[in-house]
């Protein structure tokens, strides 16, 4: 089989639709179609089912798609990996965060690094799946909310920070010095989701200490979505301290929230493979950065 087809039915199986995975794939809906079908004849597996008048993956598909899971994300890292090196960044600095820090600690410490390179490090920047990022050997480093206390893997403590809540400057609450639980009572809560990687996710875990992960009532991914719906009016922002540092803030009050439990920042490596000039600069700047 082609390697064009496997593409094919892993984004089909992946998007939920031939028309999504042409949309993914930049190709015509119809060629997806015609691909689908010579795969069914190929492998002697139905894969396409008319559902409410949508083509959609059949049972057999998906669960050829689990089955072949790795080497489908194989297919997905060389088709990313020839991208790469087609726009000349085949030697770069690789990093895998999650969005909340992506805002904050990590860009001066890349600014600092670049310096001390010269400005020569390419660096590009992957968000989310940390954990699988890292243990796939896709990324040279990675930051989270962690620790991942995974089998293979370092954690290293960057620094912490209490909670804080960032809302408009009209909020009646905005004329506070500081916020107490009680005071957020009733208020509509907005935060970060849980990031799925860790095994113990420090943020959420000062949020269930200080007893508001049940009030939350709008979740992002994003720590400027989270500022933006704040400014908006739509609610207060519970994000760690953090992000004082940026500018996402501006314009905005931001109060700290009384007896709020720290939040840690982990840097995390595979253990055993030594890093490369470029990761080891960084990592000095994440770590000296919380000194």
């Amino acid at each position: 089989m082609r390697l064009g087809a496997l593409q094919v039915i892993d984004a089909f199986v992946r998007l939920g639709g031939t028309g999504e995975a042409a949309q993914g794939l930049g190709v015509s809906q119809s060629a997806v179609i015609k691909s689908l079908h010579l795969a069914e004849t190929e492998l002697d597996l139905s894969l396409v089912a008319i559902v409410q008048g949508r083509l959609t993956p059949t049972p057999e598909a998906l669960e050829l798609s689990r089955l072949a899971r790795p080497a489908f994300g194989a297919l997905r890292r060389a088709h990313h990996e020839a991208d790469m090196i087609r726009v000349g960044m085949a030697d770069r600095l690789r990093i895998a965060t999650v969005p909340g820090l992506a805002h904050s600690i990590l860009p001066p410490a890349i600014a600092s690094a670049r310096r001390d390179l010269g400005d020569r490090a390419a660096v590009e920047v992957m968000f989310d799946h940390v954990r699988d990022h890292l243990s796939a050997n896709e990324v040279d480093l990675a930051i989270s909310y962690g620790p991942m206390a995974t089998e293979g893997l370092l954690d290293i403590v960057l620094r912490s920070s209490p909670l804080v809540c960032v809302l408009d400057e009209a909020h009646p609450l905005a004329a506070h010095d500081k916020l107490s639980r009680e005071a957020l009572e009733g208020q509509r809560l907005i935060s970060y989701g849980p990031d799925g990687i860790s095994l113990a996710d420090s943020f959420q875990d000062a949020l269930g200490r200080i007893g508001l992960s049940d009030q939350i009532a709008i979740t992002v991914r994003h720590t400027d979505s989270a500022c933006h719906l704040a400014r908006e009016g739509v609610g207060i922002a519970i994000v760690d301290g953090f992000v004082i540092s940026s500018s996402l803030t501006q314009g905005l009050a931001v109060r700290p929230l009384d007896e709020s439990p720290l939040v840690t920042a982990f840097a995390h490596h595979r253990d055993g493979a030594p890093l490369d000039h470029a990761a080891r600069i960084l990592l000095e700047h994440l770590v000296g950065a919380g000194g």
